[in-house]
């Protein structure tokens, strides 16, 4: 019972992910396109809001069905995609400052957060797993 409903969890959330990933690239392209007046273009830019208000709902669920261990690292992995956007955040618009770089595209923030995430949970699972060995050495 509990693998059925957990694959049901996981169907709700990829099924929202792709639903809000549509919403996203729709409304992108939508505003790209002339002619719209002020409000209808606000109106649209505001229209992925719930699928993905729902998508954050769905994940929080989702992380606080593992065990503790998983929250962990998970948080940690957050913790440091957090922190990493933020600091490529910043050197982005030094760098659009300098004229280096175009001006930052919302889709390159997903992909700095994206690649950050990853690289924050190899590095939060490396840590526990050096630390368990590193415990395992001390209880000989």
């Amino acid at each position: 019972m509990t693998e059925q409903k957990s694959n049901s969890s996981v169907g709700a959330l990829l099924f929202t992910l792709c639903l809000a990933t549509a919403i996203d690239v729709g409304v992108g392209w939508w505003l790209g396109r002339p002619g719209l007046g002020r409000n209808a273009r606000i109106a649209i830019a505001l229209l992925p809001i719930p699928a993905n208000l729902v998508l954050i709902a769905l994940i929080v669920r989702t992380i606080r069905r593992l065990d503790d261990f998983l929250r962990q690292v998970h948080l940690e992995a957050v913790a440091i995609a957090f922190l990493l956007t933020g600091l490529a955040v910043f050197v982005y618009g030094y760098l659009d400052r300098a004229h280096a770089v175009r001006p930052l595209n919302v889709a390159v923030v997903w992909l700095f957060m994206a690649i950050f995430y990853g690289i924050g949970y190899l590095v939060a699972v490396r840590h526990y797993r050096s630390e368990e060995h590193t415990s395992e050495l001390q209880s000989l």
